[in-house]
């Protein structure tokens, strides 16, 4: 269809002015964008500061409406606080759009946090042409109901994590002031377990409605994060559902990481990081070039939740007349997927899965198995075993000398651990098991032993013998770049290949027909030699402050060493000077004793000399 002439002519005379119209109106305004620029400068340090005090404000306004049960007139004034940070929080916004001169890319880069204003304006004008009917109508249009306290909920903890953000952009500017990448690691891993105790004490986290006391709840948020499960409160029966939520958010930022979260919310809600904030980050995920430090995230971040969702969907269909309420059997579901994958160990069950119903399910069996297993090979290794190695041609065959040093000590820990624990238990606690059923639950063990912490046994009832071979198992752990803890499986790969080297008269540590570096040799030297003293010395601890057998003293300090979370059952009778020992033990096992090392030492620099060397009679 063609048009008449004098419509193409009224069309692009049209396209003509318009071009004029927004040309002249620039220039007619470029003075007060100049003016505008002049006082964003002025007005942004105001501007951060009022946004600290919104982060203030919803932090005291979640933990008071999510922790305690409010009652009148306190409900009222925690609505009336919520009314402020919502109205802060859109005049925030608006204030940062109206003083910048580029608007389009600031609401482009906060997509969401203009998404959550324009939700929240709506439902905050339709309560005000026609009040909660009109409200309930507008929800009603959309499909949805209750959005408002959703919203509420979601501008809090949009505020939390933006102040998160804040800090890893201000990370180098922290680092500059002599502190150490090391310190940050290990400083985001205290405040996670401090916000963590602080919600755990709250009245709506226990079942009895007074809340954790301090020693037990800074213990079970310090379990939880360091990805540990050694527990001191049932937490099947004695915290709620809220505490069994706080409890799994606690798991999943331990399992990943608090730096790794922050960092992806940080690229998700502006325009991206620096290179100093990847530098920063690149060691805390077990990258080794800046460059790649975004897609290692991105890929962490996915592969996790990838695997979890299809765990938990493997619990669901392992529990079809377990639960009557399905919504339960969700949770239940997604707590033990992410609780599985990350090695924590906790469970919603009082018995673990030792009772009857989990124990011989194969369902759940190979579920809690297969996550166990993939959380502890560690991202780098996942990776390597979907895409092969990137630095070879044959992707799909290469893999690189990490990788296959966590394979093949993965398999052979799990097959000789099911092996031990099938031949000592076989007329102990496997007796009156079928065949079939006594390779399930060894096979169990062993996996479960390196770091996870669930259990299908009671092991307060297994031999000395296995307890042996359990505690060599759990100091061991799993594999670098994981969820999991322990020595590392490459750390004791490396010391016993150089032991070999030793004995055989080889100069060089070789493995797969490639040279191991004397900087990584070394290292796993530091590694064992610092462990085996934090061993020592909180065992000797232990043994002052508790009554209890030594064995069941020594598993328990290895189980919290190395976030394991077996127990032989002494962990709630611990004393507080214990609770605090295991404490201390499980951030750690959990942080890396190397990583703290390097955080507080002093380094020196390379000197430019060398002593003369002398032989020392050593063995």
């Amino acid at each position: 269809m063609k048009l008449p002439e004098q419509w193409k002519r009224a069309y692009f005379t049209f396209l003509v002015w318009l071009k004029n119209f927004r040309k002249d109106f620039r220039n007619r305004f470029q003075s007060v964008e100049v003016e505008l620029y002049d006082l964003n400068k002025v007005v942004e340090p105001y501007i951060h500061g009022f946004n600290f005090l919104l982060v203030l404000l919803a932090i005291a306004s979640l933990i008071a409406a999510e922790g305690f049960q409010l009652e009148e007139p306190y409900k009222t004034w925690n609505n009336y606080l919520e009314l402020i940070i919502i109205s802060g929080f859109v005049l925030s916004f608006f204030l940062r759009v109206l003083l910048t001169s580029k608007r389009i890319q600031l609401i482009r880069n906060r997509f969401f946090e203009a998404l959550l204003i324009i939700s929240l304006l709506l439902i905050g004008l339709s309560y005000l042409i026609g009040g909660e009917s009109f409200v309930i109508y507008v929800e009603s249009l959309f499909g949805v109901n209750n959005i408002w306290p959703v919203l509420i909920l979601a501008t809090k903890i949009y505020l939390i994590l933006l102040i998160i953000e804040r800090g890893i952009r201000a990370a180098p500017i922290i680092l500059s002031l002599k502190r150490k990448p090391t310190q940050v690691v290990a400083g985001s891993f205290l405040s996670v377990i401090a916000f963590g105790t602080i919600l755990l004490m709250t009245p709506s986290a226990t079942v009895d409605g007074l809340g954790l006391n301090f020693i037990d709840a800074l213990f079970t948020s310090t379990s939880a994060v360091c990805v540990t499960g050694l527990i001191v409160v049932d937490t099947a029966t004695h915290l709620t559902l809220y505490g069994q939520i706080v409890v799994l958010i606690l798991i999943q930022i331990g399992g990943l990481g608090l730096l790794t979260i922050a960092t992806l919310f940080a690229l998700f809600v502006s325009s991206g990081l620096g290179v100093g904030q990847m530098n920063l980050l690149k060691g805390s995920i077990g990258e080794t070039r800046t460059s790649e430090t975004f897609q290692t995230i991105r890929r962490i971040v996915v592969i996790t939740l990838l695997i979890e969702a299809v765990g938990a969907l493997g619990y669901y269909l392992s529990w079809p007349d377990l639960f009557d309420d399905n919504s339960k059997r969700l949770f239940f579901s997604i707590f033990h997927a992410v609780s599985a994958f990350c090695n924590a160990g906790f469970s919603v069950f009082t018995n673990s899965l030792a009772d009857q119903v989990n124990a011989l399910n194969y369902g759940i069996n190979i579920t809690t198995m297969i996550l166990i297993v993939t959380g502890g090979l560690g991202f780098t290794t996942l990776w390597e075993l979907l895409k092969g190695n990137p630095h070879h041609r044959l992707r799909n065959w290469q893999f690189s000398i990490h990788t296959k040093l966590v394979l093949y000590a993965t398999g052979f820990l799990i097959t000789v651990g099911t092996l031990a624990v099938l031949v000592l238990e076989w007329n102990g606690v496997l007796a009156g098991y079928q065949t079939s059923d006594k390779i399930m639950l060894s096979l169990f063990q062993s996996i479960t032993t390196r770091t996870a912490g669930f259990n299908t046994l009671d092991i307060g009832s297994l031999g000395v013998s296995t307890t042996l071979v359990f505690l060599t198992l759990m100091i061991i752990g799993a594999s670098p770049a994981s969820t999991a803890g322990g020595l590392k499986t490459t750390t004791v790969s490396v010391l016993l290949l150089s032991v070999w080297s030793t004995i055989i008269g080889k100069k060089d540590v070789e493995f797969a027909k490639k040279k191991i570096s004397k900087d990584t040799v070394f290292t796993a030297m530091t590694v064992f030699v610092l462990a085996a003293v934090c061993l020592f010395f909180f065992t000797f601890l232990l043994t002052i402050t508790e009554d209890q057998p030594f064995i069941d003293i020594l598993f328990e300090q290895f189980s919290a060493f190395a976030t394991v979370g077996l127990s032989r059952g002494i962990t709630g009778e611990l004393t507080d000077a214990g609770k605090s020992i295991i404490i201390v033990s499980m951030f750690i096992g959990r942080v890396g004793i190397v990583t703290l090392a390097l955080a507080f030492a002093k380094r020196r620099t390379a000197s430019k000399y060398q002593y003369p060397s002398e032989s020392v009679i050593v063995a």
